[in-house]
């Protein structure tokens, strides 16, 4: 039985598109020209029953991006071999832009509990001078004097 390389490249496409955080991104100029995400590179070897594929992914703004191409692994590695019996040989992911999601995808991070903090009261006490020494007075320098300061303008140079 002959699996071709593009029924498994629909598999592929299909796998990472099922992964949170991952997006199409894309315009028409762009698809011409071979920069479109997502991009799967499948080869298929019908006589030893494997496959390889190269996976070119654009990630959604804050998903985090070793996560969701781990993801992206895992996922296409468990539907080619669910559904064409093929054994993976190699998953590459490549993650390409990371974009602003259109709609969260990720599940807002939870706010930390927050609880009292109890301090003991701290006890005050005067400065006590050793017995039989009077206390010294303290000596503070006068502020120093701020000059003004003076700047000439210098003659630039004309750049031709």
């Amino acid at each position: 039985m002959r699996i071709s390389d593009r029924a498994v490249a629909r598999i592929v496409a299909a796998a990472a598109a099922s992964v949170p955080g991952t997006t199409e991104l894309g315009r028409s100029l762009e698809r011409i020209a071979g920069r479109t995400y997502p991009r799967f590179d499948v080869l298929v070897d019908d006589t030893a029953r494997t496959c390889s594929v190269e996976a070119y992914i654009a990630v959604t703004w804050p998903s985090p991006v070793t996560d969701v191409a781990e993801a992206v692994r895992a996922t296409i590695s468990t539907w080619v071999r669910e559904y064409t019996g093929l054994t993976v040989t190699t998953v590459n992911v490549v993650t390409g832009p990371v974009v602003a999601a259109p709609r969260v995808t990720t599940v807002a991070p939870t706010r930390p509990t927050l609880r009292p903090v109890t301090v003991a009261p701290l006890r005050v006490t005067h400065p006590v001078a050793p017995p039989g020494e009077p206390l010294r007075p303290v000596t503070v320098a006068p502020p120093v004097a701020l000059r003004p300061v003076t700047v000439t303008p210098t003659r630039r140079s004309r750049v031709r």
